[in-house]
């Protein structure tokens, strides 16, 4: 007769540890990982963010310090301005001839629009001009910087100063010939976000005019 042996209580061990999980077991196991996971990665796009906002504030300060450098070269050579059609033009505008008197000369335009119904709202641009006349055409544009947001502010662009520091535009003293002939200085505050995301960033800069009679000789103080 066949007699099978007796589990003893080593046995029973043995099958209790090769059980295995339950269902409740993985359930918590699974919920605790995808815990850790969503809080990894909540992390990571929390630097991706911080990452992107920060090199959109670089890119854009450098933006603004590079177009702002360019338009204050061009308005420290101007020789001279060029006469705008009123004086509140002058806060939004600016044009002059560049080049050697006598020589090979360019006008340039840059304006700052501020139109909420013009496709180009907010852009600040530099033309290039055919003539210093008020019949000119616009020969070549180039696109400089976008989402400009001093007219939101009602920050002027450009301010224009005679000798006796007097804000020419403001004062109604002044016409456009006078602005034009008699500033020696031009304070331009700049303001964008051209690249979106990033507050504005604002630079400012005072341009003496190089091509200007010291102390705006020939020029009353009005």
């Amino acid at each position: 007769m066949l007699t099978v042996p007796a589990r003893s209580r080593d046995d029973d061990a043995v099958a209790n540890d090769e059980s295995g999980f339950t269902l409740i077991e993985l359930v918590i196991a699974t919920g605790i990982l995808l815990l850790v996971l969503g809080m990894l990665l909540s992390t990571l796009v929390s630097l991706t963010r911080s990452e992107d906002r920060a090199q959109r504030l670089v890119t854009n300060e450098q933006n603004v310090r590079f177009e702002l450098d360019q338009l204050a070269r061009e308005i420290r050579a101007s020789n001279p301005l060029v006469i705008l059609g009123t004086t509140t033009a002058y806060s939004t505008q600016i044009e002059m001839v560049l080049g050697p008197t006598g020589g090979t000369q360019s006008v340039v335009r840059w304006t700052y629009d501020t139109d909420p119904a013009s496709p180009k709202y907010e852009q600040l641009s530099r033309q290039l001009m055919s003539d210093s006349s008020s019949t000119a055409t616009v020969l070549a544009t180039s696109w400089y910087l976008i989402r400009v947001r001093d007219v939101e502010t009602n920050t002027a662009l450009f301010t224009y100063y005679d000798a006796a520091e007097h804000d020419m535009v403001a004062n109604p003293n002044y016409s456009a010939s006078d602005i034009a002939n008699c500033a020696i200085r031009v304070h331009i505050s700049l303001s964008s976000d051209s690249n979106p995301g990033p507050l504005p960033f604002t630079e400012t800069q005072d341009v003496e005019l190089r091509n200007r009679l010291p102390g705006g000789t020939g020029c009353p103080i009005k």
